[in-house]
C-alpha cells in the first residue's frame, strides 16, 4: 500500500480555544486521502477529546505523559504515514490544499527535505494583520518565484540574516526528519536549528509562494509567551553558534560573518530589553548583555 503524500499532525495542549477552527479548516481544504491526527499532551484542567470527536475523519492520540513541544514534534514525525509531514499549530487554519501546489510544480518525485509555503498572518479573531516581526520577515526574505529551488549556500546566508519562514507552513520529508530529529531542548528556535542541520547535510529545500496557512498570532500562544524571555534569545544565539561551525566547515565566509553578526536576533533582543526595563529590569539587563556580546 502506497503512503499518502501528506500527513497533517496537530499537537495540542491545554485549553486550545482555536482547535475547532483549525480542524474545520483542515477538513474543508485537505483531500480525504490526507490523514489528520491530533496529539494531545495531557493537562489536568482540560481534555480535548470532545472537540476532536466532532470530526469523524480526525484521528486522536493522547500522550501518557507530557512530552513538551519538541517531544510532540518528534512524535508527529514518528507516527506519520505520509511522505511529508506537516505539523500545524492548534491555533492556525488551512487556507488551501498544499498538495495542489506540489502537483502543479511536479515536485512529487523529487527528494526534497523541506517544502516551505507562504502564510497569511491573522489575529485572534481571524483578521489579517502584520506585527513588526512579520514585516521584518517580509523584508529580509529572499526574492521568491512561484517555485523557488534554493541553493543551500544562499539559503544559509538568508537564514543567518533572519529566520523568515513560518513553522506550520513547512512540509517535512518524513524519513529525513526521523534521522535528523527535532532538538527537544529548544522551544521556539527548533525550526532554525533543524534547517541549519539539514543544510549541513546538503539536503534540498524548496519554497512555494502560495498562502496555505493562516498563521495566528495572539498573546497566549507558546511563541508569544516565550518571546519575552531571555531563553528565546539564548536559543537563537546557540543556533548561530552552531551555524558558525557549519559555515567554517563549508568555507562559506559570508555565511560565517552573518552567523556571527546575528543582526535581527540582536536587534530584537535590544528592543525587547527596552520593553522589559520597567517590568523586570534585571531580566532586561540580561537580555541586553546577551544582545551585545560576541557569540562564543
Amino acid at each position: 500500500m502506497n503512503s499518502p503524500l501528506l500527513h497533517v499532525v496537530i499537537p495540542a495542549f491545554g485549553e486550545s480555544p482555536f482547535l475547532r477552527q483549525t480542524l474545520e479548516s483542515a477538513c474543508k481544504h485537505l483531500p480525504l486521502e490526507v490523514p489528520i491526527t491530533v496529539i494531545e499532551d495531557p493537562c489536568d484542567e482540560v481534555d480535548l477529546t470532545t472537540v476532536v470527536k466532532e470530526f469523524s475523519r480526525v484521528n486522536y492520540l493522547k500522550n501518557d505523559r507530557r512530552l513538551g513541544i519538541g517531544g510532540n514534534f518528534n512524535k508527529a514525525i514518528d507516527i506519520s504515514t505520509g511522505v511529508y509531514t506537516q505539523i500545524c499549530g492548534s491555533d492556525d487554519i488551512f487556507l488551501q490544499d498544499p498538495l495542489e501546489n506540489i502537483r502543479l510544480g511536479n515536485l512529487e518525485g523529487l527528494d526534497i527535505s523541506a517544502l516551505g509555503f507562504d502564510v497569511e498572518v491573522i489575529n485572534d479573531i481571524g483578521e489579517s494583520f502584520l506585527t513588526i516581526q512579520d514585516l521584518v520577515k517580509r523584508i529580509i526574505r529572499p526574492k521568491l518565484e512561484t517555485f523557488t529551488f534554493f541553493e543551500n549556500k544562499r539559503t544559509f546566508s538568508n537564514l543567518m540574516i533572519g529566520d523568515w519562514l513560518y513553522f506550520p507552513a513547512i512540509l517535512w520529508r518524513t524519513r529525513t526528519l526521523r534521522e535528523v530529529r527535532f532538538d527537544v531542548n529548544f522551544h521556539t528556535a527548533m525550526d532554525l536549528d533543524i534547517f541549519i542541520r539539514l543544510i549541513e547535510k546538503d539536503k534540498k529545500l524548496v519554497f512555494i509562494k502560495k498562502q496555505v496557512i493562516g498563521y495566528r498570532r495572539h498573546s497566549q500562544s507558546a511563541s508569544s509567551l516565550y518571546a519575552k524571555s531571555i531563553g528565546r534569545f539564548e536559543e537563537e544565539l546557540l543556533c548561530h553558534k552552531n551555524a558558525i561551525k557549519v559555515a567554517k566547515d563549508k568555507n562559506w565566509n559570508t555565511g560565517e560573518i552573518l552567523a556571527q553578526l546575528a543582526l535581527t536576533v540582536r536587534l530584537h533582543a535590544i528592543m525587547q530589553s527596552f520593553l522589559m526595563v520597567f517590568s523586570s529590569p534585571r531580566s532586561a539587563l540580561k537580555v541586553l548583555v546577551k544582545a551585545i556580546s560576541p557569540i562564543r
